[in-house]
């Protein structure tokens, strides 16, 4: 079974994540900070970051860059250069309308 992990505390998107990843047959943890993030992350496939945290940037640089792992970030569509580093990062970066709208077409191939 594929794994996705993800920090976010806006409950909608976590009811996205979780109610998407049920429907894709994808087990999803939920992690309560950075460091169990990155601890997490070592076991999954797809890790979801809310980049609308202060300490999102700084969350990237935790996460081990493995080949065939996708980091998928969201945050507000006028935040261009949190979007843009984080793109930089390594991070698919979206807007957060976009990520709702792309989510299952994001984990489908998993």
């Amino acid at each position: 079974m594929s794994k996705l992990v993800y920090l976010v505390q806006d409950l909608l998107f976590v009811s996205k994540i979780r109610e998407t990843a049920r429907q894709l047959g994808i087990e999803a943890e939920s992690c309560k900070d950075p460091q169990a993030l990155a601890a997490a992350a070592s076991s999954a496939q797809v890790i979801i970051l809310d980049l609308r945290r202060p300490d999102a940037l700084a969350t990237l640089d935790l996460l081990p860059r493995q080949t065939g792992v996708k980091i998928i970030g969201f945050i507000d569509h006028e935040k261009v250069e949190i979007m843009e580093a984080a793109r930089e990062k390594g991070c698919l970066a979206y807007a957060k309308g976009k990520f709702s709208t792309e989510l299952p077409h994001l984990l489908a191939d998993l």
